[in-house]
This record gives C-alpha cells, structure tokens and sequence, in this order.
C-alpha cells in the first residue's frame, strides 16, 4: 500500500477551508460561510451598526427643546432633522458603488468613523450652523452603513435564507423608532443633549472592532471582475465622482423646493421653481454623463433599464413614502385631536412599528420556505392601500381602539414587504451587479423617506387653511401653525375647539390621501416584478 503523507500546512489549509468555504452544494461560490458563533457576532455588530445610524433619525425629537434654547434660535429647527435624511439620500449611491470599487470591511469602517464624526460636530457644536453640518456629516456615514449593512449579508449569507437576515437588520429601524424618543429624553433630562451624540462614539468603535475581526478579508468586485490587483488610481477613477457631486446638487435642490414650497415660500417663488429647475437641469446633466459612462455608471443602464429590478425600486420609494407619512402624522393625531401628551402618542404608535417588525420578520421565513418574493409584493402594496383607506376615515370620535386596530393593519402590510426590494434586486441582477443594485435599492428607500414629509406637509398646510375657513371661520391658519400640537386646547378659544379639531383631522385625513395613492403605484410596479425562486436550482 502506498504512503501517504501530509504535512502540517497541509492540514492547517484543510482546516481554513472547511470553515471558511463551504460546498458549492449548500454555498455558492460568491458567499463566504462563517463559523456560527463568528457569524452570530458579526451579524450583532451589523445589527448595532444599524440601530445607532437608525437612533439618530428621531433621538432628537425630545431634545429639540434644549437644543433650540442653548443656540437661541427655532429658526434652523427644521433642517436639524432633515438635513440627517438628506445626506442619506443624496450620498447613499455613492457609498453602494464605493462598495463594488473598494473591500467592503474598509469603506464600511470609513462609514461609521465618518458618522462618529458627524456624531462629534453635533456633541460639540456651539452654533446651530455648526450642528447642521455635523447632522449632514453623520448622514452621509449612516449611508454607508445602510449600504455596507446590506453587502456584509450578501457576503455572508446564501441568497435562499438571505431575506430573515436583512429582516433582523432592517427591524432595527422599528426598534430605534420605539425607543428613539425615550432614550433621547432621558439623557437630555439626566446629563445634557450633548449625550445623544457623544454615546455614539464607545458603540462606533465596537461595531468597528466587530467587523475587523470577525468579517473575512476578500477581494472587491473590481479585483474579481479584472482577475488583478486594480490600482488605487483606477479605482478613485472608476468611483465617478462627478456622478456623485451631481446626485447630491440634484437631490438637495429637490428637497429644498419640498420644505420651502407652500409652507415657507409661495410655489410661484423664484426661490422655489429656482430649485425645481436646477433639479431638472442636474437630473438631464446626471442622465447624459451616465449615459457617458456606460458600464462605469453610478446607476448602470443594465440595472435601471431592468423592468423587475426597476419596478422594485419604484415599490421600495412608494412604500416607504406612505410609511413615513403615517408614522409622521399618527402621533400628530393623538396629540392635536385626541389631546394626548407626547409620550402617550409615542406609545399609541407602537402598534404600527410592532406590526411593522412582526410581519417583516414572519415574511422573511415564508419567503425561505417559498422561495418567491413577488406575492408579498403584490400582498402587501394591496393590503396596506386598503389599510392607508381606512387611516383615512379616522375622525375625532374615533375611539383609540380602532385607531391602534387600524394602525395594526397599516402597518403589518408594509411590514410584509419592507425588505423584500433588496432581496428581489439580488436574485434578478448578476452577483456582480449585486451590490449596485441594492445600494440604489436603499437610495430609492431612503429617498422615499426623505421627501414624504415634506410633500404631506404642503398638503396639510393647504388643506388646514382651506378646513378652517369651513369649520372655524373666525380663526387665523397661521395662528393654528404656530400653536404646538399639544398646546391647541390652552392656547385657542373654547367655543371654536370643535370646530378648530374638525379642521385639523380633516387636514390629516387628507394628508392621508398620499399613502392611498402611493400604495396604488406600488400595487402597479408589483406587477411586473418577474416571478423568479431565490432557491438554488437542484
């Protein structure tokens, strides 16, 4: 018989590759399989990642107050939260097609180091203009971390259970929602608002240390697709820089016509169609360079000109547009019309996030099970159009039961969809093409949530003054904006109340026009999402 033998490095190379890789039978070749408990660790530091970038977007509600007394003005209030949400918006393709150009472990690490930064401007601030600029700073690093999030569990996980992971991380969003106001609250009350931001610093370094060390060092796509090392040269060409300066011009001139046209200025202001056609300019300038560009492009014609990944897209930017609106004026509800206190209207929205995390979770099983994500689609912009329907009909008699019974409906069916773009986007395009797709996935995502506020509150803006000139003639509408929603009943005569909260629930209802229309088009572009099993074919 012969002999064989083995030598040391031999085994030591056996060992990597039975933990590292495993069989082309249960993992494919693009998808690095962890050992359980370094994969249970890292998927906890994406997780924290995710919840902290998530905090960030509403902790400051209760510390507004505080903040608007140390820098003695109310008069910047508005950007402190919108200009969080709009670096998100405006960066997020760059960072997705960082990720395809650069390893994700550094340009994630550079992600959350660049929101610690933003966290630091914010913490340290001692002007208003020096705390917007830190929000704008911390948005543009969440970007990467919303983006990177999303590659680290494409890396990780194989496409067929890959859906329960993204739910996990996407559920974080509901979870900072509930707990953002609270946890806000009482470290402005027990230390200072200052605290909001400086607590983020210890958390960024723990998620930055997780990835370090637990996730696998790989090649990026760029190094896979030339088969060689890319230079750094090469790869700072390929990033399309200008690309990027163009979506950022574009989209803050968009968002800046949004907040300014019908509530602060006129839409016939030159400021505001100033904005719309500098829009429109940068989107046909953005258009022709990515056309240039060709296969180099931020937004790649093979990607967009997809009509499954397409129609994804537009149900991402639907869905989320109606979400936000609801969960934006649901709370306005309580306070204004049922004349709850801020906490009472925080947790009498729990209803819509819980449902909203239940269901998203419960999908993601079925859709392992099923292997098809197109039916949730569909099931979830038809159920949560007729849910946007009944939001509709909430009247100031509505009792709270029915309000939470309505919410619960609204909110379990986006929850049955919530995460499905992302997954879809993957099992239509090429894995190479993978990560594009879903950071313009996360784009079309959070651009939807940027621009739904803005677009419900010129509706109800104009809608109140129209209401009250029905219900409460003698009232001024600028008296009723400038009243805080829990002030109404204090602050404006008794004898118009009625009349002046018929006025208000009237204004919101019609406010929730927009998540019935939006979930119409998201029913629509479900639609054409091709039919397609996440499964491996056997």
């Amino acid at each position: 018989m012969e002999e064989t033998t083995i030598t040391l490095e031999e085994i030591a190379k056996e060992r990597k590759s039975s933990v590292s890789i495993a069989s082309s039978a249960t993992c494919p070749p693009d998808v690095v399989r962890l050992p359980r408990i370094t994969f249970f660790v890292l998927i906890c530091g994406v997780c924290l990642a995710n919840f902290v970038v998530a905090l960030d977007t509403n902790i400051i509600a209760t510390a507004l107050p505080s903040i608007t007394s140390t820098f003695g003005t109310i008069q910047q209030v508005g950007w402190y939260g919108s200009a969080y949400m709009l670096a998100i918006s405006a960066v997020q393709p760059s960072f997705g097609r960082c990720y395809t150009v650069f390893s994700v472990k550094p340009v994630f690490c550079v992600a959350i180091a660049t929101f610690e930064l933003g966290s630091v401007l914010c913490a340290a601030a001692d002007s208003s203009a020096m705390f917007i600029a830190g929000r704008a700073v911390a948005g543009a690093g969440a970007a990467g971390v919303f983006a990177g999030s999303m590659t680290i569990v494409t890396r990780t996980v194989p496409l067929e259970t890959r859906s329960f992971y993204i739910a996990i991380v996407s559920s974080m969003f509901g979870i900072s929602s509930i707990l953002g106001p609270t946890v806000g609250g009482a470290l402005t009350d027990g230390v200072s608002w200052r605290m909001c931001f400086w607590v983020n610093l210890p958390i960024g370094a723990i998620v930055i240390a997780t990835v370090l060390i637990f996730f696998r060092s790989e090649v990026s796509p760029m190094d896979e697709d030339s088969g060689t090392k890319v230079t750094i040269l090469d790869r700072i060409l390929d990033l399309d820089i200008l690309g990027a300066l163009l979506i950022v011009g574009g989209v803050s001139a968009l968002f800046m016509a949004l907040e300014w046209g019908g509530s602060v200025y006129p839409w016939s202001d030159s400021r505001v169609w100033g904005c719309l056609l500098t829009f429109s300019l940068v989107l046909l300038a953005f258009s022709v360079q990515q056309f240039l560009r060709g296969e180099r492009a931020t937004m790649p014609g093979r990607v967009i000109s997809h009509r499954s990944v397409l129609a994804c897209y537009i149900f991402a930017f639907m869905l989320n547009v109606g979400a936000y609106v609801h969960m934006y004026y649901m709370p306005i509800y309580f306070q204004a019309v049922k004349g709850k206190s801020a906490t009472t209207s925080g947790v009498l929205l729990v209803p819509y996030l819980v449902s909203n995390i239940t269901m998203s979770l419960f999908t993601s099983l079925l859709i392992v099970k099923v292997g098809y994500v197109s039916p949730f689609m569909i099931t979830s912009a038809a159920c949560f159009t007729i849910g946007s329907g009944i939001l509709f009909t909430l009247r100031v008699d509505t009792s709270l039961a029915q309000s939470i019974g309505y919410q619960i409906l609204a909110g379990g069916s986006a929850g049955l969809a919530v995460q499905v773009p992302f997954v879809a986007v993957q099992a239509l395009l090429n894995p190479s093409d993978a990560q594009i797709g879903v950071g313009l996935a996360i784009f079309a995502n959070s651009l939807g949530g940027a621009m739904s506020t803005s677009i419900a509150q010129n509706i109800f803006s104009n809608s109140l003054a129209r209401n009250l000139a029905q219900y409460a003639p003698g009232i001024d509408p600028q008296q009723i904006i400038n009243t805080g929603v829990t002030e109404l009943r204090q602050k404006l005569p008794v004898n118009s109340m009625a009349g002046i909260l018929e006025a208000y629930v009237s204004s919101i209802d019609d406010s929730f026009i927009l998540p019935i229309s939006v979930g119409g088009v998201a029913f629509l572009a479900s639609l054409f999402v091709e039919w397609k099993s996440i499964k491996p074919a056997k």
